[in-house]
Order: C-alpha cells, then sequence, then structure tokens
C-alpha cells in the first residue's frame, strides 16, 4: 500500500480553485437569472396599474409604453371586471440584428375587479405619454323617496 502525504499548500490551492469556481459560476446564474427574468416579466402580458378612486370616480392609470392606442381595448363586464387588451408590436429593424433584447413585444391583457359599482355607460378613456388613463364613473345610488301620508 501507497504512503500518501497530504501537504497543506495542497489543500489551500484547492480552496482558492473551488471559491473561484463557485464565484463565478455564482456571477453566471446571477446573469442568467436576471436575463431570464427580464424575459420572463418582458412575456408576462400584464401591464402595470395604479388604481385611485373620490368620491365620484374610480381611476385606473396603466402604463403601456411603446404600444400605440389603436393597439388598445378596454372593456368592462356586469360583473365589474375590467380588462385591458392589446398587443405591442416589434417595430421594423431596418436589417439590423439584434445583440440583445429585453424589451417585451406581443399580446397583452390585464384584468381587474373593480369593487365600486360603476356606470358604465359613462367609462372614459384617454392615452397620453404611454400611459392608459381610465375613469370609472361611481353609481349614485337611489335614495329611497319618502312619501308624506296625510292623516285624516
Amino acid at each position: 500500500m501507497r504512503n500518501f502525504q497530504f501537504d497543506s499548500r495542497d489543500f489551500q490551492h484547492f480552496q482558492n480553485v473551488a471559491e473561484t469556481v463557485a464565484e463565478r459560476l455564482g456571477d453566471f446564474l446571477n446573469e442568467v437569472g436576471k436575463n431570464a427574468n427580464a424575459e420572463q416579466s418582458a412575456h408576462k402580458g400584464k401591464p402595470r396599474l395604479d388604481i385611485a378612486e373620490d368620491g365620484q370616480n374610480v381611476y385606473v392609470y396603466a402604463e403601456l409604453p411603446g404600444v400605440r392606442k389603436e393597439d388598445v381595448s378596454v372593456t368592462m363586464n356586469d360583473e365589474r371586471v375590467l380588462t385591458i387588451k392589446g398587443e405591442k408590436k416589434r417595430p421594423d429593424a431596418g436589417g439590423k440584428n439584434f445583440i440583445r433584447v429585453e424589451r417585451g413585444f406581443g399580446s397583452f391583457h390585464r384584468s381587474v375587479h373593480i369593487e365600486a359599482e360603476i356606470e358604465q355607460e359613462r367609462i372614459s378613456a384617454t392615452f397620453q405619454d404611454g400611459v392608459l388613463h381610465i375613469t370609472l364613473p361611481k353609481l349614485v345610488p337611489v335614495q329611497p323617496k319618502e312619501y308624506r301620508v296625510n292623516i285624516q
């Protein structure tokens, strides 16, 4: 049987190599993760929303950068689900080959339930600087009428 001698310098060298490999692998996985997250968020197809309200209206603001208003539709059903649909079209590359693509293109949609009763016939929307502004007028509750009864 052969006698094996272990030199602590060999272990230190091995430890340094292992730490370098682990660090590089970590950097690689972080970069892959960043790219995957960018692609995943770009393809989720859910624009970011802000929702606010006051006494008269509910307001919805949707970020739609790079989308034309002609490529967006807004609907609301009887269950008070507001849906924003559309498509962000890829611009013509003009013969260029992309090296990296992080911006998302394609169809998107977002549905959100609105708690307040809404007058659907009066919903309005504007589109400015890549932000869709939707105003949803709240339904004014009908006040019960009171009738005075003459006592005879």
